[in-house]
């Protein structure tokens, strides 16, 4: 495999035993020797898939006054490459090693994008949210999938896993964008462990400097697109765009005061006419917001693009509490209608945060492909009444909410009422008493 391929090229100096060792025995200069070795990995991944990003671990530094004076840095290095040394971390000699080291790697990125998204960065899709977006866009044998605002990857290999278990096949490409430069690095990273050596990540902003582009440097074209962008980025380069779009704004220009839809477009802008489909992750502000953004969601419902708009719980996404929709586009969609879902009272409550189980993605998904009206949960409406509600995508403006009326015992309550006013005469009797005594 790719994976083995890199492996087989590292040198013997960067062996991890190799530098524990030396640290135990000598422990001098632990962080230049870690560095070094980093270096030759870097090296060996270059050689099996490269990348325009440059180098994985060049913005990575352990011979740095951050981590304290050298003697103080050395001994900290040398504890450190204890605890990795110890058996148990070793994931080559444990049965199932190679899925394990997966399971690993999810849980460190979901427990470094918690403690990222409190201080304002937010990389991670949840598993929930991926696993969803895996149902409702079914990727299949042969498909090319994208990403671009990838974030750790993390959404694009749910997707890939999606192909392989549901085809027992590996014929599928994995495309991702991503603007900040350390994501970008756990991307590449994430897709080298899941051996995803193929797939093809790039660095940059999406909209103001794509990166997928083919020979004639126009947007490549995908079965499957994918994402969850940031929300309501203001000030998204909107002027560097106007003269060169890469024809991606025909339906509308964005406003320069939230960028929502400049995502939404360029996803539509890259899927293939016959096979294209793709979700997006969005705040509810995308559905009604005014001005040229109902001008975009008109062009969007009239030329047959909308498929679904999905209302999830809120407390889902690390970053914000804010609850969320998930909107659908097909190119080879066969009708005019949209279904709305109300999935936002679905969720399991954990440790003060919402999350998605199996039993809500399998509800919603199969809401989605029998298109049904469910009383409370779904409704599918015409193009006529989206238009009445002038192209407003509120999901509460097609689902109703019916508050389920209790059972109310009559017989129960007039029993409980002479009781009560059996009571009162007394208590009106006892204070008579009281007052003319």
């Amino acid at each position: 495999s790719g994976l083995l391929e890199i492996v087989s090229r590292v040198p013997e100096d960067a062996s991890f035993y190799k530098i524990y060792h030396e640290a135990k025995n000598h422990g001098d200069y632990i962080g230049e020797r870690i560095d070094d070795s980093l270096k030759l990995i870097d090296q060996a991944i270059d050689s099996v898939c490269q990348s325009r990003g440059g180098y994985l671990f060049e913005s990575i530094q352990f011979a740095t006054v951050n981590f304290g004076a050298r003697s103080a840095r050395d001994r900290m290095l040398v504890n450190l490459l204890a605890i990795f040394a110890r058996p148990e971390m070793n994931f080559g000699y444990i049965q199932g090693g190679n899925e394990k080291i997966k399971v690993a790697c999810r849980y460190l990125l979901e427990k470094i994008a918690s403690d990222s998204a409190m201080r304002g960065g937010d990389f991670y899709t949840p598993e929930g949210i991926s696993l969803l977006f895996a149902e409702l866009l079914q990727p299949k044998d042969g498909d090319s999938i994208c990403d671009p605002t990838c974030g750790s990857g993390s959404l694009l290999i749910t997707l890939g896993e999606k192909i392989k278990k549901s085809f027992k096949s590996n014929n599928y490409t994995l495309f991702g964008q991503e603007a900040n430069r350390s994501n970008w690095a756990l991307a590449k990273m994430n897709m080298i462990i899941h051996n995803e050596i193929n797939s093809r990540i790039e660095w940059g902003d999406v909209i103001s400097n794509p990166q997928l582009l083919d020979t004639d440097n126009r947007l490549i074209q995908f079965d499957v697109v994918a994402s969850n962008p940031p929300f309501n980025i203001i000030g998204w380069n909107h002027d560097d765009l106007i003269h060169n779009d890469y024809g991606r704004f025909n339906l509308g220009f964005p406003p320069q005061s939230k960028g929502d839809y400049a995502f939404i477009l360029h996803m539509i802008s890259t899927l293939k006419s016959a096979t294209g489909r793709m979700a997006i992750l969005v705040s509810h502000g995308v559905l009604f917001r005014g001005g040229q953004e109902e001008s975009i969601r008109k062009n969007l419902v009239s030329e047959g693009l909308l498929d679904a708009v999905i209302g999830l719980p809120d407390r889902l996404l690390l970053g914000t509490g804010i609850p969320c929709a998930i909107l659908i586009f097909r190119r080879d969609k066969k009708h005019s209608n949209v279904v709305f879902i109300d999935a936002s009272d679905l969720a399991k409550p954990v440790k003060g945060r919402n999350l998605i189980t199996n039993e809500i993605i399998e509800k919603v998904s199969e809401c989605y492909f029998e298109r049904s009206s469910i009383s409370n949960f779904s409704y599918v409406a015409s193009f006529d009444e989206i238009q009445e509600n002038d192209f407003n995508l509120n999901i509460s403006r097609y689902v109703k909410k019916h508050e389920e009326q209790a059972f109310v015992d009559l017989e129960s309550l007039r029993q409980q009422r002479e009781e009560l006013l059996s009571t009162l005469h007394e208590l009106e009797r006892e204070m008579k008493d009281f007052i003319d005594n």
